[in-house]
């Protein structure tokens, strides 16, 4: 890293450290997402603070690897302590946040057991903390500024930690002593050591400093573990069949139904079957098959590593290779074994009917599947045993038989996961009334959940009337699963996400489009921003949903990366919003990741 006299902070290039000592281990310094490894803090002789012009927002995309400054460049200055602890007190005695908390009760001990300043205010809910800071003598104030900034680095750099101030790191000080009165310097010392159990410290001193320093804390050691004895003890491989049918999911969350359906055909054959994931590589083996569903880069990736690997034994197969590929009839008509992924428990999974007669753009499925038809019944898929279902059809309610399997679906009592969505196109009353009786539930079956799709905003008064037979209530959890980034504008993505938040229940579930197989349409064909995108943004973000955000999230950032590109700036109430909060600490990164998208 360079270190310039303004404070900024630059990586060397590659070429740059060509010339650096022959001797030395160099590495790439990154904004590294969990410093726990590299982190560091050093502290000059001298220093000032903030006083109401400290930035608490993570532009700095080098904030966890760059307070170092006051040791070369005694002008920068440290936390601003009324703000920190201001915050501090909101989160930790206010809304009663564990790590702030944990930070507030330690300084208030340790203050008054070492330096005897009495700080028990900063855990009183009324306390007016700048006049608090304000009162204090000058002296005191000097002794505290570097505990704060340390503390508010730990807490920045370690978020989700309960208490940042039991993290282990080093912390260099160069002279000290001159933070504090001479005869308070050794019990100042002392209340270091106890804030920060676990870091390491090097520090310079003065020779009659050095003499002061207490004795018994020189003598500490950090715990460390002492190594084994004799050989290291060797893992012990995994045990696997002589020769086995090895069965690879390359990609996807759910279990693989096709596998499921090879796995059930080799094992009544005799054979010994294998599951692995994704980039599997394992010797001696008597066939291998891989499924893979998406034509992304990843899976794309993982697809060649195996051909490469297993060469002509390998036979791939999945939405992501060929849509026209097909397990034999033979193999097709098998229930799936569900060994193979036992933590489906009581869970059934497939398909009742197979197709969807609309010709969505950027739907695979009438190339794939056709028009809708039947493939299967309840009691095929549920055997004797099984009472809640995880649901693959493409458009059930499309089906002219829809009404009688719902029917049957009710009389049994059984839970359904309809993980694809259902079509709110072909509902009316009595399939809305049906839907209801049924315990429609989220993929873990931990709550109910019913799941439909608005892709764009061509029928939201038709939405809207069909919404409106079920009788949804604001408490229900109504999922609309929402394509972006195909063929709507940033105007329609508002409409659209504005009309979803004016119906009684329902969250959205934002869902890039990306092409899933080899030739599929082509995206982003229209212009995105009209004239007035910066209004829209606004209004975009004051659409607040009761429940998962975290995914609109998605659809903020790749909004702020094309809002980038397109006007070669950043919109910070975009970003502002982004990290309001989920991982604000990564604000700055991201910032800094942005900047090398924007037009030249």
């Amino acid at each position: 890293m360079r270190l310039f006299p303004d404070g900024a902070i630059q990586c060397l290039t590659q070429r740059e450290c060509d010339f650096l000592h022959a001797a030395g281990i160099y590495r790439k310094t990154i904004a590294s997402r969990n410093p726990a490894r590299r982190f560091l803090l050093a502290y000059g002789a001298r220093f000032s603070a903030h006083d109401g012009t400290d930035d608490f927002e993570f532009t700095d995309p080098y904030y966890a690897l760059s307070h170092c400054r006051t040791l070369f460049l005694s002008h920068q200055k440290l936390t601003d302590p009324v703000a920190f602890l201001e915050r501090m007190h909101y989160r930790g005695v206010q809304c009663g946040r564990i790590a702030s908390r944990a930070i507030l009760e330690a300084l208030v001990d340790l203050l008054g057991r070492h330096l005897k300043i009495d700080s028990s205010a900063l855990l009183d809910p009324s306390c007016d903390l700048e006049q608090t800071w304000r009162r204090q003598p000058a002296i005191q104030r000097r002794m505290i500024i570097p505990l704060l900034d340390i503390c508010r680095h730990l807490y920045d750099a370690f978020p989700k930690s309960r208490n940042p101030t039991m993290i282990p790191g080093l912390i260099i000080l160069h002279r000290p002593e001159g933070w504090s009165p001479e005869k308070a310097f050794p019990a100042w010392i002392r209340l270091l050591d106890s804030l920060l159990p676990n870091m390491q410290f090097f520090i310079s001193l003065s020779e009659k400093a050095t003499q002061d320093f207490p004795k018994a804390i020189t003598r500490h050691r950090l715990p460390l573990p002492a190594p084994v004895a004799g050989e290291p003890e060797r893992k012990r491989a995994l045990s696997l069949p002589k020769k086995p049918v090895l069965l690879i999911q390359v990609d996807g969350r759910l279990p693989n139904l096709a596998l499921m359906k090879l796995s059930r055909y080799y094992k009544e054959k005799g054979k010994e079957v294998v599951l692995a994931q994704k980039g599997a590589r394992i010797k001696k083996v008597d066939r291998v098959f891989a499924s893979c569903i998406y034509n992304f880069e990843s899976s794309m990736a993982r697809l060649q590593a195996l051909k490469k690997y297993y060469g002509g034994d390998l036979r791939a197969g999945g939405s992501g290779v060929d849509l026209a590929l097909r397990l034999p009839e033979e193999i097709e008509e098998m229930p799936a074994d569900y060994t193979l992924y036992p933590e489906l428990g009581d869970r059934a999974i497939g398909f009742i009917t197979r197709g969807c007669p609309h010709k969505c753009p950027f739907c695979l499925v009438p190339m794939k599947e056709g028009a809708v038809h039947r493939v299967s019944d309840l009691q095929s898929l549920l055997g004797k045993r099984r009472k809640r279902l995880i649901l693959l059809d493409d458009n059930l309610m499309a089906h002219a038989q829809s009404e009688e399997i719902l029917e049957e679906m009710a009389s049994r009592g059984i839970q359904v996961n309809f993980t694809q969505t259902l079509d709110l196109r072909h509902i009316h009353k009595r399939k809305a009334l049906l839907l209801r009786s049924i315990d429609c539930m989220n993929t873990r079956f931990s709550r109910p959940n019913y799941y439909f799709s608005l892709n764009n905003n061509k029928r939201l008064s038709l939405i809207r009337n069909k919404y409106q037979m079920f009788g949804f209530k604001s408490r229900d959890n109504v999922e609309f699963v929402c394509m972006y980034g195909f063929d709507t504008t940033l105007a329609q993505d508002v409409e659209r996400f504005s009309f979803l938040r004016s119906l009684p229940g329902a969250y959205v579930f934002t869902q890039q489009y990306r092409p899933i197989v080899p030739g599929a349409p082509v995206h982003d064909t229209i212009p995105f921003f009209d004239d007035a995108p910066d209004t829209l943004i606004d209004e975009l973000v004051s659409i607040v949903f009761t429940q998962n955000m975290k995914s609109m999230e998605s659809y903020y950032k790749w909004l702020s990366r094309k809002y980038a590109v397109r006007f070669g700036r950043l919109h910070t109430g975009l970003v502002d919003t982004i990290f309001r909060y989920n991982n604000r600490h990564m604000r700055g990164e991201y910032i800094a990741t942005l900047a090398g998208t924007r037009k030249r």
